[in-house]
């Protein structure tokens, strides 16, 4: 099942995405948003349904998006140390609850429909969360401590969250400043093996779902976003993985051509590689 992101410039998922995002203090590109949102399109379309929500919202940069792309009776939840910031062991942002309120009423979101939590994650877990419920979330973002611990443990939350079709997003996987957050997502991974199936990677976030979906989630977006995007496709975890980045360099933009793709593999192309290396890089 293909899937073309909506173009209407009044639509307010696509608002948020080309460029309202920023009116929110926090860390989301906008590439970032586009792999989120086209998910979240997705699987309105397949009738993949549930609530949304994210650990770790800060200002409510990323939670505001998963809130717009909600279907009428989806509840979003969102958990923050927000003013309790004695937890906050690895000093990974600040949250601010009465910013945050601002924010949702800013762009339109009811908070009768968002639970507010204001606790350390360590200290929950999904079934006091949802009161014994079943899984139910199809869009959880996890970005709260970057502590390996807190990684493994929001994961977990996560995972225990998931119901049919969800996608997991973790923050800073890569993030050579929050080196912690790859231990804990392994750490997870060994206690929980094949629980989980990464299948995309964007400019800071690790995109993970059930491996029985993972493939298609990774097909749609290599199908869906603009090509200017994507870089390789490769492998993690033993899964296949679709790496995209926004290009920022010279290299990266030549690197992210169709022409550089076509060349890759073709013996003229492995000949030009060290030449047109050695002259971007001087």
């Amino acid at each position: 099942m293909t899937m073309q992101p909506s173009s209407s410039v009044s639509d307010p998922v696509q608002q948020y995405v080309r460029g309202h995002h920023r009116r929110v203090d926090g860390w989301l590109s906008r590439l970032d948003a586009t792999l989120i949102s086209c998910v979240g399109q997705w699987q309105s379309a397949a009738g993949v349904s549930g609530a949304v929500g994210e650990i770790g919202v800060h200002h409510g940069r990323l939670f505001i998006l998963l809130a717009l792309l909600r279907n009428p009776g989806e509840q979003a939840f969102a958990i923050d140390l927000f003013e309790d910031q004695q937890f906050n062991v690895d000093q990974s942002g600040q949250g601010d609850e009465a910013v945050f309120r601002t924010n949702l009423a800013r762009f339109g979101i009811d908070p009768g429909t968002v639970d507010i939590v204001r606790g350390n994650s360590l200290a929950l877990t999904w079934a006091g969360l949802s009161g014994g419920q079943a899984p139910s979330v199809r869009l959880f973002s996890v970005d709260g401590g970057h502590t390996a611990e807190i990684t493994r443990n929001d994961l977990t939350i996560a995972d225990d969250s998931l119901g049919e079709g969800g996608v997991i997003v973790l923050d800073d996987y890569f993030n050579p400043e929050f080196p912690a957050v790859s231990e804990g997502m392994c750490r997870f991974m060994m206690e929980r093996p094949q629980s989980l199936a990464p299948f995309a990677i964007g400019d800071n976030k690790l995109m993970l779902a059930r491996p029985g979906w993972a493939e298609r989630y990774r097909a749609m977006l290599v199908q869906t976003v603009t090509p200017r995007y994507f870089v390789r496709d490769t492998e993690l975890f033993g899964t296949p993985i679709s790496v995209f980045r926004t290009p920022r360099t010279l290299m990266q933009i030549i690197r992210q051509t169709n022409l550089t793709r076509r060349l890759r593999s073709h013996p003229l192309g492995q000949a030009l590689k060290p030449i047109v290396r050695r002259f971007v890089q001087g």
